[in-house]
């Protein structure tokens, strides 16, 4: 087998150096996906050759209002990146939030042995990819340790998927210039490596009838039984986008509204199957896949979009009853230009602003913004908008993300702290992130436009969970944001903003400490030793009971669960927390309707009484 791969993989060092240059040369160019390898005609390299299947186009003249897309991929790579462990491991196999196992998946016949595999597989390839690293750092002439762990690598990948991966396997090292020759391996980059390993994981996966694990998930905290504990329902997600011709999202119901359809490509399904892609074992999960998606092409044939075309789309969303829009548009080198102020301040747009989200991708220009946003006079600035940016698997800001720096919107001619941008600012992740590629396969793409769907899913998620959060798109906006994972200088920055996007946090109480909670009930609802008198409990009442032995074991067997209330602006959200693993799965009926059981809550609010992890950041003083 050793003498098989060295045949059919040998590449001289100066093939390798040829390619290279090849890829440099066509690495900003637009152009169609690469279909020419892969599984089942998927799609293989998304990464180098013709990248960008949803290009640039020319930067409208922002004097003229004009707006232009951030769907380029702006590079594939930037440096050695490695999603495959660490912190962002996506591998996580069964979720287990609570007691036992909670596994989302329910078929497929790789069920019991392909996530253990992947998380056994994934650190190994980390270890061979940082060896790589400091052989390469050191310029070292012994190699014989890297290609044995290659070479057993390789046995391995064949023995757990079988013989007719091996083709596969072998075109995978071709192309991407990897060739198991101790002689050829110091010439081979970092680039080529990652895109490899990734591409090995997305079309091995393509044959097992899972929906795809992408490390996104693990950063920005999320799984599928987020979607589980959501009630049952269905949100109306808008998106700013180019007209599509075919449809292959996996979005149940995705749909094209207006307007241009001169204007094309595949970026809209790609964005969507972010935001709600089924749970169908079929590629890409969204975050919130019982929702819908409704498209509205606000670009002209050249790309260019002018403002009364926005305030139009935007207006056409909002009668489709999308209470949260996605934009992936805006000024070149801003995270938002005046420009916006009009539009939000719009006679259409200016008495609907309390009932809709916008969030807005801040673009790939790799710009700090220094210039401020004048807003029209006598409007106060917008509260119920998120700009986001892109960070990568190390939780480090991308490089080709804008960030709000210490950038404000100008009120009534004056700038106020908490109208800086940075205070409307979170990241998520943007670099390789798995999207439908529109073809019937999958890809993966870089940019804030990729990052920008993960906070609109999340804001549909809570949308579905506590409805009436439809007509609070200002509470909406602070709990995504409050929620988020401190990055970078303590507090927020003008680089990350509030921090990363965690969807797990945004589903949970925002404090603990301020909840209004009852004495726990047993499933059949009555209270367990309630004081008729004094049914509330203090949050100190609360942490005594946790904290006292035994009691954990009783409500366990009790099974007894937990309703709480926490008061956000002018609205609430309502918790219901099991206390016994019974309850896993099930659902409490209230006002006639049947509220799941939030399992994933109960280790937080354990740990939290107990001076445990802390699974929130501190939090910043509301402006």
């Amino acid at each position: 087998m050793l003498r098989k791969w060295f045949l059919t993989t040998a590449i001289s060092v100066s093939l390798v150096m040829a390619c290279n240059a090849a890829v440099a040369k066509q690495q900003d160019q637009g152009g169609p996906i690469d279909n020419s390898y892969g599984v089942n005609g998927g799609n293989l390299d998304p990464y180098y050759g013709d990248i960008n299947p949803f290009s640039d186009v020319g930067n409208a003249d922002p004097a003229y209002g004009k707006t232009s897309p951030f769907w380029g991929d702006p590079h594939s790579y930037w440096g050695d990146i490695n999603p495959f462990i660490g912190q962002s491991e996506p591998f996580y196999g069964d979720i287990d939030p609570f007691w036992g196992t909670v596994n989302p998946y329910t078929q497929g016949q790789f069920l019991p042995t392909v996530f253990p595999y992947w998380q056994a597989n994934g650190p190994q390839w980390g270890g061979i990819n940082n060896l790589w690293t400091a052989l390469q750092n050191a310029h070292s002439l012994n190699y014989l340790q890297l290609l044995l762990d290659l070479t057993n690598f390789t046995l391995e990948v064949v023995t757990f998927w079988g013989s007719e991966i091996t083709q596969l396997l072998t075109d995978l090292l071709t192309k991407f210039q990897i060739d198991l020759n101790i002689l050829e391996l110091p010439f081979v980059n970092a680039e080529h490596r990652s895109a490899f390993y990734m591409n090995l994981y997305d079309r091995t996966m393509d044959g097992t009838n899972l929906d795809h694990v992408d490390w996104w998930m693990a950063a920005a905290h999320w799984s599928p039984q987020l979607v589980q504990a959501a009630a049952p329902g269905s949100v109306s997600m808008g998106a700013l986008d180019a007209f599509s011709s075919r449809n292959y999202s996996d979005v149940a119901n995705f749909k094209f509204i207006g307007d241009n359809q001169a204007y094309a490509n595949d970026h809209g399904p790609a964005a969507a199957s972010l935001m709600a892609a089924m749970e169908d074992n079929a590629g890409v999960m969204g975050v919130a896949p019982k929702s819908s998606v409704r498209v509205y092409n606000p670009f002209d044939s050249s790309g260019a979009a002018s403002a009364p075309e926005i305030t139009k789309g935007m207006l056409k969303l909002y009668n489709q009853h999308a209470t949260v829009m996605n934009a992936s548009l805006g000024t070149p080198g801003q995270a938002l230009s005046s420009e916006w102020g009009a539009i939000l301040t719009s006679a259409s747009l200016n008495d609907k602003n309390h009932n809709y989200v916008l969030v807005k991708a801040a673009g790939n220009d790799g710009a700090a913004q220094s210039k401020n946003v004048g807003w029209p006079d006598g409007y106060g600035a917008p509260n119920n908008l998120i700009l986001v940016g892109s960070a990568g698997p190390a939780n480090q800001i991308s490089r080709f993300s804008n960030t709000p720096g210490e950038a404000c919107i100008i009120v009534n001619g004056a700038c106020q702290e908490q109208n800086k941008l940075k205070y409307r600012y979170v990241v998520a992740p943007g670099e390789l992130t798995l999207v439908q590629d529109n073809q019937g396969s999958s890809t993966r793409m870089t940019g804030t436009s990729y990052a920008a769907p993960l906070v609109s899913g999340t804001v549909a998620l809570l949308q579905t969970r506590w409805p009436w959060l439809k007509q609070y798109a200002d509470e909406t906006v602070q709990i995504v944001l409050q929620s988020a994972t401190d990055l970078g200088a303590p507090g927020v920055d003008p680089v990350y903003g509030w921090g990363m996007l965690n969807a797990e946090s945004a589903m949970s109480p925002l404090n603990m400490d301020n909840l209004i909670v009852f004495q726990p009930f047993t499933y059949n609802g009555h209270n367990v030793n309630a004081d008729k008198n004094n049914p509330n409990w203090t949050v100190a009442d609360l942490k005594a009971a946790i904290q006292t032995p035994g009691q954990l074991q009783q409500w366990d067997q009790q099974q007894a669960f937990l309703v709480a209330f926490e008061n956000v602006g002018y609205t609430y959200r309502d918790f219901y927390i099991p206390l016994s693993s019974a309850l896993i799965g099930k659902t409490q009926a209230v006002n006639r309707m049947k509220h799941p059981f939030q399992a994933y809550l109960y280790q937080r609010l354990v740990d939290w009484a107990q001076g445990g992890p802390k699974h929130h950041r501190a939090r910043h003083k509301r402006h």
